[in-house]
């Protein structure tokens, strides 16, 4: 079965985290990354373990990467920019996140290969876009997470600003890239051009939260924390403790509000008149909460789940990590993706892109490479000459 972008050869200037998941996600649906990297320190989330056995390889590193080539390359070095753009003319997207008009500065920006490439997807990952007041700062993903107001929704009402607690901007502006990606693929297919996508971390880390933007943006009232409660508000849409730890619930709807009354034993609560409807549910929201709470604390968690699951009010125990990737039900959907065995004879895994595709095809996923491990082998398919490798190398250009 053909993969997706099967054919799709992707060049990677980016490190870290926001621009090697955009190329992650691309490389899982088939098409062949080449990464590039500066030599002797290479992307610098190789080296983000503080754990001796990851010290080669970081475990984020691990899963960003697996299955790409690396190409050891010196971007500053004029040889170096050579090779990086006769390896352009043969790529169908480039993919870089490196400030604002670096790229330009050292001869690789869009309208410079667009003129070697007309057919090239070039894709700028930065934080803040390449146009606006902001184009020049620097960002990294807790930052962003401060300038676009979500540590000031997070948290319980009262608290301090709080980041999320892994990072979600990082993540979602890589998937962000890879969607504008196919996007501009999909119209070279009409068109037959290339073009720049420009994809910044603020934007998709509003575009994230557009469930509180756009309803502020109609009404103008600012949003506010809500801590665990969900988003619309009912009380009996939210955390609780049980016999031995906490659950959550989502009973919005009148109806899966007198469910949940009959199973907790409490079916007076659906004739008081403090909880007929959802608006008089949110004004006497401790009361109820009250009652609630102290019902939930006559069982397990995992007993509440199955049995309010069962008759069609949402709940689930809150779970660990470790807890979640071993649920049976996680099994059945192959989203826990074992790699090829690497060097260390560890055996690595990943996530897979988190869409099942009934004919997305088998994509082999080789190790994640060691620095620079296939600079020789993609410039021989340029073209080169053993000799001019080995005097690129000599002179410092690869």
């Amino acid at each position: 079965m053909q993969q997706p972008l099967e054919g799709i050869t992707v060049v990677d200037a980016t490190q870290v985290m926001a621009g090697p998941f955009c190329t992650h996600m691309l490389r899982l649906l088939g098409a062949r990354v080449i990464k590039l990297e500066k030599p002797g320190e290479g992307d610098a989330l190789r080296h983000y373990s503080r754990e001796s056995k990851f010290a080669k390889k970081a475990p984020s590193f691990i899963g960003f990467n697996t299955g790409k080539e690396s190409v050891s390359v010196n971007m500053k070095h004029p040889q170096g920019i050579e090779v990086v753009r006769r390896l352009v003319t043969h790529a169908d997207v480039m993919v870089e996140n490196y400030r604002p008009g670096v790229m330009a500065r050292l001869g690789l920006g869009y309208k410079a290969l667009n003129e070697l490439n007309k057919r090239l997807i070039y894709c700028s990952v930065s934080g803040f876009g390449q146009s606006g007041p902001l184009r020049d700062n620097p960002a990294y993903d807790h930052v962003v997470q401060a300038v676009c107001g979500l540590m000031s929704v997070n948290g319980e009402p009262g608290s301090d600003p709080m980041k999320v607690g892994f990072p979600i901007v990082d993540t979602f502006t890589g998937y962000c890239a890879a969607f504008g990606v196919l996007a501009a693929l999909q119209q070279r297919e009409r068109t037959g051009l290339g073009q720049q996508v420009d994809v910044a971390m603020l934007d998709s880390a509003l575009v994230l939260m557009s469930s509180i933007v756009t309803p502020y943006l109609m009404t103008g009232a600012a949003p506010k924390k809500t801590g665990n409660r969900g988003y619309n508000r009912s009380p009996t849409s939210d955390t609780f403790h049980t016999k031995d730890r906490p659950i959550t619930l989502g009973a919005n709807t009148q109806s899966q509000f007198k469910t949940l009354c009959r199973l907790l034993g409490r079916a007076a609560l659906i004739e008081d008149a403090r909880f007929a409807t959802g608006a008089s549910r949110e004004e006497h929201a401790e009361e109820l909460r009250a009652v609630i709470q102290l019902a939930l604390m006559q069982r397990p968690a995992a007993e509440w789940e199955t049995l309010l699951n069962k008759a069609g009010v949402p709940a689930g125990m809150v779970r660990t990590l470790p807890e979640v990737l071993e649920e049976p039900h996680l099994k059945t959907r192959d989203l826990v993706l074992p790699l090829s065995p690497a060097g260390d004879g560890e055996r690595h895994y990943s996530l897979d892109i988190g869409i099942r595709m009934e004919h997305r095809g088998a994509v082999p996923m080789p190790p994640p490479p060691e620095l620079g491990e296939h600079t020789s082998a993609v410039l021989l398919d340029l073209g080169y000459s053993q000799q001019e490798i080995d005097d690129l190398t000599r002179d410092g250009a690869i």
